[in-house]
């Protein structure tokens, strides 16, 4: 089967299970306000109605930031944490949502609803805990491959006589480090849409045998993963456009808020075409797994 094929089967799969992304945004939804919430009332609180209140409204600043942060000493420290103790859990989150997402694509009757989906995320979250921590050792090795083609590019530019090998090795050593990061991301997707399609909990195993099916198809696979990521870089690019006329001024303000969420929509849909064109392809060549 061909890649446009399977990338039309991914988009239909994607379309049927669209009500999946509902569920990514409510939980994305009031993982935000719960961590906005406190921030925003102790700004309000001390700020509201101050000029100080009035420069923070614009936008970042490293002037008011700084003298925010001299004032007030313990606030960056308690915001840092505010921040690092989200971001772990978000990370659970995560790893927790997958599975319900693949659970639900892989489900042949297709049973969409909050019952099955926290079930499917319950049933998976460990066996993709574990496939998140191998995941580590595979990004290790992307900084360490990364390293090694930097320092050959320091070669080429430690002789350069213009701005322009600089320019170009930079360029080049960014777009290396984020085709590097799509294989390893691409590599466990599979292994854990292996999981759910084999109902196994054999993550090290799996990992291992997932090293001779992507690689006997490598090529394609990862084609087929690089067509949906330009599906989420066209997206993505759409949106800068459209944020960049439109107006934030007064009432305006909502209409940009509702074209965020509608953003914020479309990415959950891309990272579901991903899984659905992975499962698809999976599923295609299931009988040659080994």
């Amino acid at each position: 089967m061909g890649l446009l094929k399977l990338f039309i089967q991914g988009f239909s799969t994607a379309n049927r299970r669209a009500r999946l992304v509902i569920y990514l945004w409510l939980m994305n939804f009031v993982f935000s306000l719960i961590i906005i919430t406190p921030v925003y009332i102790l700004i309000t609180k001390e700020f509201s109605r101050t000029l100080l209140g009035d420069i923070m409204a614009e936008g970042f600043g490293l002037l008011w930031f700084a003298d925010l942060a001299y004032k007030y000493k313990d606030i960056p420290g308690a915001l840092a944490g505010w921040v690092l103790a989200p971001g772990i859990i978000f990370l659970f989150l995560y790893v927790f949502l997958n599975g319900g997402l693949i659970g639900r694509i892989a489900d042949e009757r297709e049973i969409i609803n909050f019952e099955k989906f926290f079930s499917d995320c319950g049933k998976y979250f460990f066996r993709f805990f574990r496939v998140f921590i191998i995941s580590l050792f595979g990004y290790a090795l992307v900084v360490i491959i990364h390293r090694l083609v930097g320092s050959l590019f320091k070669i080429w530019t430690d002789n350069a006589s213009s701005e322009w090998p600089l320019i170009i090795s930079s360029n080049l050593k960014f777009l290396i480090l984020l085709l590097l990061f799509s294989i390893v991301r691409m590599y466990f997707d599979y292994v854990k849409i292996r999981l759910v399609v084999e109902d196994s909990k054999r993550t090290v195993l799996t990992s291992i045998l997932n090293l001779a099916f992507i690689g006997r198809r490598f090529i394609k696979a990862w084609l087929l993963y690089l067509l949906v990521g330009i599906v989420g870089l066209l997206i993505g690019l759409i949106y800068l456009g459209i944020s960049r006329i439109m107006p934030s001024a007064g009432y305006l303000v909502i209409a940009v808020f509702i074209w965020q969420q509608i953003y914020i929509f479309s990415r959950m849909w891309v990272k579901l075409l991903f899984f659905s064109t992975e499962y698809q392809f999976l599923v295609y060549h299931k009988t040659s797994l080994p």
